[in-house]
């Protein structure tokens, strides 16, 4: 006759044993993690030379513990660069490469208790770097107030132009930089007197890697800030309402606070405009718009993408767009980080509108005192704009 016998566990107890049993089939089931056994080395690698870059195609070791394959390389600066790929991956690249040197590129693979391989050396050409294929793009010319690059960034990489000038002391030094990593485009550094003087301008990447400088002498063409306390609304029968607590009187007082800037009701529809008095004829060089001191808010809901700036001496009273107002330029607003609205922002975007949005005029604009800002579509595809201050540039003699 056999014995059955019960056996009755708490509920703590039963816990214990079921985690101790887990762990029982874990140590039994699992790969060890430490085996001090180093995997197979990487074999057949095949080398893609890029631009600034390199790709190697490799086959992986079978060991069944593998966690990763690492390369790496040394700089002529004796920085060493590294990058791992996972071990279900058979490509691995490096990049921030300064140069079309030959350099050796050493790979490991290595297992889950950090074992490495012992190491295969591979043997890179880099193509020509971004940064160096921009700088051959670079074309300078004078601006109002300074200098204008023009740039092309075939990768849309990040990368820095940097002007350099003399200082008040006679020292060459960097004035202004403009980051961004815009396919192409380009800018101007300003606030420099209309005589002859040096400028240089060299393109880094974000490993540090900088270019030759590319030298010139201009004379900046004559620009100072228009006065803006001559500047009011010229309200015309065609012009979009105003709405929530929007002001005229805003868009010219220094200040950004939501009691003081210009805000459309939404009822107008698009296109919209409003108008504006100078106070002075002037031939201008730019425009500057700040809008909503909220950085959620740079890139959606009623923020101005695309807008056209047409300039007046004498508007026809009827608001009309006759023959009496030119169309001074066309411009749309870009995200430096091309990313679509409503994304998270990059530190470039972000500079980008808090330095305020220049648009720039031709050298060849006639001379005008009113201006006419339409919008043709903003950032949130609505019906509402609003713009917190504008400050205007140019010649007023």
């Amino acid at each position: 006759m056999k014995r059955i016998k019960h056996y009755i566990y708490g509920t703590g107890t039963l816990l214990l044993l079921l985690l101790a049993a887990g762990s029982c089939t874990k140590l039994e089931l699992g790969p060890s993690e430490n085996d001090g056994q180093a995997p197979g080395a990487v074999s057949n690698p095949v080398v893609n030379n890029l631009n600034g870059a390199v790709e190697i195609t490799f086959t992986p070791p079978s060991d069944p513990d593998l966690a990763y394959v690492k390369a790496r390389y040394t700089t002529k600066d004796g920085i060493v660069r590294e990058n791992k790929v996972s071990r279900y991956s058979n490509k691995i690249s490096l990049e921030g490469f300064a140069d079309m040197d030959e350099y050796v590129v050493t790979m490991n693979a290595v297992d889950k208790g950090e074992n490495a391989s012992s190491p295969i050396e591979v043997r890179v050409k880099p193509l020509k770097p971004i940064y160096q294929l921009a700088f051959d793009s670079l074309s300078m010319a004078a601006d109002f107030g300074g200098l204008n690059v023009n740039f092309k960034n075939f990768t849309q990489a990040s990368l820095a132009y940097v002007v350099l000038t003399n200082d008040s002391l006679g020292n060459f030094v960097p004035t202004y930089t403009n980051y961004t990593d815009l396919r192409s485009g380009s800018f101007s550094a300003r606030g420099f007197a209309a005589v002859e003087r040096e400028f240089g301008v060299f393109v880094r990447d974000r490993w540090g890697n900088k270019s030759d400088t590319a030298m010139i002498k201009v004379t900046p063409y004559y620009e100072v800030q228009l006065d803006r306390t001559k500047m009011r609304a010229y309200s015309l029968p065609t012009d979009a309402a105003l709405g929530y607590s929007g002001t005229f009187a805003g868009l010219f007082d220094n200040r950004f606070d939501i009691n003081s800037y210009y805000h459309s009701d939404g009822r107008t529809g698009m296109p919209q405009w409003f108008t504006f008095d100078m106070g002075a004829e002037a031939k201008l060089s730019r425009m500057v718009y700040y809008l909503k001191p909220d950085r959620t808010k740079f890139y959606d809901e009623h923020s101005p993408q695309i807008i056209e700036i047409w300039g007046s001496t004498s508007p026809n009273p009827n608001g009309s767009f006759d023959d009496t107002w030119k169309l001074l330029t066309s411009y749309t607003m870009p995200k430096p980080s091309g990313s679509p609205a409503g994304t998270p922002l990059t530190q470039a975007d972000i500079n980008f509108v808090e330095e305020g949005i220049t648009v720039p005029f031709p050298v060849d604009a006639p001379k005008v005192r009113h201006i006419r800002f339409k919008t043709l579509r903003n950032w949130g595809n609505t019906n509402y704009v609003y713009v917190f201050e504008i400050k205007m540039f140019g010649d007023p003699n």
